[in-house]
């Protein structure tokens, strides 16, 4: 307590308090939603809503062609060149229309087997085409949203995301009531509407700049942005596969319920770990984008451990003891054996954290062929550790990988990172 009074100041602990007011509003709707699930559809419902998530993140990648952070980071800095701006914007619509054109083709004409896919039935086939639909919104909002926070605008920014989550929420609430759990999927599938109506509210100025410029590719944006694409892919498309192809295996080796307790598990973990999500893109990035020695590096690493790390471990041991009260309050009884998950996750979460914040080191000095490799290792140690594991240990053994797979990932970030100084970036 005695370093945050001390430096109230910083900009990385007021930005961390900013980040904290939007996460904390959002996680509370998410957290009532979720309730809400757990009562009416229980483990097995929520399983099913995970590969749909899932699919979503995937389809909303691809919608924008996954340069949404390529806008945030240029917006910012040619903030003071509208000229250039102009064919920022000009190209990420050209990159999310081709995006979204695939996205409703896809989803369009392959109805059934993505419903057969992901549920292991052709009877919700209809909510993909409503999803072919629905989803250029998202990619138009993203486009939007990642303006919006380009200009550092975080009130703004806050607010679109609690209108947006409380919107959805409230369709969640209703559908789940009156459907069950042909509701919840619905309430999906219908997102991308809800963050529309908040943008119309909040970012009317931001809306406006897409529709004065024309949509076409422009050199120099088109290769800059490029790059973005590829990160997207190392990063977002791994990981929704991973996770739905051990998920569906969870299900077939083990159980729907069982899959539901680990979906449950990571959608906890996936609440708490978005408090860092502001602290990566607006403070790590650009402090690290300055940094061209090793030793710097080290000094800035050790003031952002001294924040985050001491915030998140006493989190987390308050998470694992009381787990089974946070259980009982968030989920319902028929969860409790998600209880033995805790253990891993956390401590899989806290070396997460710590090799992550390394690991932006890639992204800040363009590294990305080390991003992607070591992205892209990750996620196939998860996916074989999870498979082996889940034999020998059931569902915990899932969580056993995790922790394992981060573990292996910081070991590897710490050996890469000299590396990179040494090139003389």
């Amino acid at each position: 307590m005695k370093f945050f009074k001390e430096n109230k100041d910083l900009f990385l602990i007021k930005l961390f308090s900013v980040n904290s007011i939007g996460v904390v509003l959002r996680s509370i709707l998410g957290l009532i939603s979720q309730k809400l699930i757990a009562i009416y559809l229980g483990p097995n419902g929520m399983a099913l809503l995970g590969n749909l998530k899932n699919a979503l993140a995937l389809f909303g990648l691809v919608s924008t062609t996954g340069i949404d952070q390529g806008v945030l980071k240029y917006q910012s800095e040619f903030e003071n060149k509208p000229e250039v701006l102009n064919k920022l914007y000009s190209t990420s619509a050209a990159y999310a229309l081709v995006g979204s054109v695939a996205v409703f083709c896809g989803l369009f004409f392959a109805a059934d087997y993505f419903s057969l896919y992901l549920f292991n039935s052709t009877k919700y086939a209809y909510l993909f085409i409503i999803l072919s639909f629905t989803m250029p919104f998202m990619a138009f909002f993203n486009l939007c949203f990642a303006v919006v926070n380009g200009k550092s605008n975080y009130k703004k920014a806050t607010l679109i995301s609690f209108t947006s989550y409380t919107l959805i929420t409230a369709v969640v609430i209703s559908l789940v009531l009156i459907y069950g759990l042909s509701g919840a999927l619905l309430a999906i599938t219908l997102t991308p509407i809800a963050h529309i109506v908040a943008l119309f509210i909040f970012a009317k100025k931001e809306i406006l700049l897409f529709f004065k410029v024309k949509i076409k590719f422009h050199s120099f944006f088109k290769d800059k942005l490029y790059q973005y694409i590829i990160m997207a892919i190392a990063a977002v498309v791994l990981s929704n596969i991973v996770d739905l192809q051990l998920r569906n295996y969870l299900i077939q080796k083990l159980s729907v319920a069982e899959a539901g307790y680990w979906t449950s598990m990571t959608g906890l973990s996936n609440y708490y770990l978005s408090f860092l999500t502001g602290v990566y893109s607006l403070y790590v990035l650009p402090k690290y984008a300055k940094i061209n020695s090793l030793k710097g590096f080290k000094v800035e690493l050790f003031q952002i451990y001294k924040v985050i790390v001491p915030i998140f471990a006493m989190m987390f041991l308050g998470i694992y003891f009381f787990r089974v009260f946070i259980i009982q309050m968030l989920f319902t009884d028929d969860f409790l054996p998600m209880q033995n998950l805790f253990k891993w996750q956390l401590l899989g979460d806290l070396v997460k954290i710590v090799s992550v914040v390394i690991a932006y080191q890639f992204i800040a000095k363009k590294m990305w062929k080390l991003y992607i490799l070591t992205e892209a290792i990750s996620y196939i140690i998860l996916y074989i550790f999870g498979v082996y594991f889940v034999n020998l240990m059931g569902v915990e053994g899932i969580v056993f990988a995790h922790f394992l797979r981060y573990i292996i990932y910081l070991l590897m970030v710490l050996l890469l990172i000299p590396s990179i100084f040494k090139k003389k970036i």
